[in-house]
């Protein structure tokens, strides 16, 4: 970020924020008009909210989710109590790290994940272990194994959390397969009774509704009806604004009094106001249209992206790999190992030199069991315009080339 800031002559590939021309203007701007519009309600939306959330808005989320998973009216009501906003997704992740671990605990995680979420485990001194991941996402295999050999190694009561992005996977863009889902609640459910205590597992759903060309997939927590073992975590920053900063959860009933408890201690509750105007937009029909309309720039984008590097690095595709994610904002590129993409090694300056950036991957792997691979890198196709995104595409080759087959260009 500091970089393009500095440079904005470089295209970014790197930060995943949305694209500036499709955030909702239009639609916020009415929705505040009619929040405000009744002075009554207006003062109400003004003042001081609850810890848990606007109950208006709680119900309107759990009815939603029935919508999503073609359940009955009704059927999730006992979950509105169970439903908190936060001040985005971010909050409710790290409200479920203050709540669960202990230096020392052991959450699983996908291998490559989310760099963001490691960054709380470390402040609570857990361990992030790597599970492997394929084109279908989190292997339940390779996680069985994690969990075999955690056992072997005396350490099993430390495994609280199982951490997952189920849908278009930043920083992959792939997502967990259906068939893995059941099997992955199973499973967590089973080690449970093994260890004597609950393992949970958290569905970072950030992504949901961005699905391009495909239906969206039915949650991990719908599989879940006693309410004991998902956490589902969303947010509407990717889908709708991150300037309004309000995403939510759908808590385990043991979870709901300590993260209350802890979020009261954080903010007494999420912006009263914001929640008011996002309940506003949703009932209208705003919010839909928004995302359908999200759903068409971003899958042109990806499209045009993918279209791009497939032409511009046809002279590598025996060598250099990417994923082609079906929703979402990200795509993960491999080079062949020995290739460090990191900010000292020879990929990165030459990127820089040819104005064009990205993430190296390193910073997407936790640190057990090590080393970790330092050979990929995260691109995104968020924000650039289609024009810019071909040329990122491009000037990307060009530092591709020239790392691959410095004779070639010297």
């Amino acid at each position: 970020m500091k970089l393009a800031l500095e440079k904005p002559e470089l295209v970014s590939l790197a930060a995943g924020f949305v694209d500036q021309q499709s955030l909702p203007v239009e639609e916020t701007t009415r929705a505040t008009e009619k929040v405000l519009g009744d002075a009554r309600g207006g003062r109400s939306a003004l003042q001081y909210g609850n810890t848990i959330g606007d109950e208006a808005l709680r119900t309107l989320l759990v009815e939603r989710l029935e919508q999503g998973h073609d359940a009955a009216p009704g059927t999730y009501r006992d979950a509105v109590a169970r439903t908190v906003v936060t001040t985005g997704s971010a909050q409710l992740i790290y409200l479920v790290g203050e709540a669960l671990l202990n230096p020392g605990d052991i959450v699983l995680v996908e291998s490559p994940t989310y760099f963001v979420f490691l960054g709380p485990l470390e402040t609570r001194g857990a361990r992030a272990v790597r599970v492997p991941i394929d084109g279908q996402g989190l292997r339940i295999d390779a996680l069985e194994e994690a969990l075999s050999q955690i056992q072997e190694d005396g350490q099993l009561d430390r495994v609280k959390l199982i951490y997952t992005i189920p849908e278009h996977a930043n920083p992959t863009g792939i997502s967990l397969a259906e068939d893995r889902r059941k099997p992955l609640l199973d499973l967590a459910n089973r080690w449970s009774k093994i260890a004597g205590r609950r393992i949970f597992v958290l569905e970072d759903a950030a992504y949901h509704g961005l699905s391009y060309g495909r239906p969206e997939a039915k949650s991990i927590w719908s599989l879940d009806p006693e309410a004991e073992t998902v956490i589902l975590a969303r947010t509407f920053s990717k889908t709708f604004s991150p300037g309004l900063k309000l995403g939510y959860g759908v808590l385990p009933n043991e979870l709901v009094d300590p993260i209350l408890r802890l979020k009261g201690n954080h903010d007494f509750g999420s912006s009263n106001f914001a929640q008011r105007l996002l309940h506003r937009v949703i009932a209208d029909g705003d919010y839909d249209r928004h995302v359908e309309r999200l759903r068409e720039i971003y899958g042109r984008k990806r499209d045009i992206f993918l279209d791009a590097l497939d032409r511009f690095l046809k002279p590598f595709q025996n060598e250099v790999t990417w994923t082609r994610p079906q929703g979402g904002l990200f795509v993960w590129m491999t080079m062949p190992e020995g290739i460090d993409t990191g900010f000292d090694g020879p990929l990165f300056a030459r990127c820089l030199a040819e104005g064009v950036i990205y993430v190296p991957g390193e910073f997407a792997f936790a640190p057990e069991p090590s080393p970790f691979p330092r050979n990929h890198l995260r691109l995104t196709f968020g924000v650039p315009d289609e024009e810019t995104l071909v040329e990122g595409a491009r000037r990307l080759a060009e530092a591709v080339c020239a790392t691959l087959s410095p004779s070639a260009t010297a």
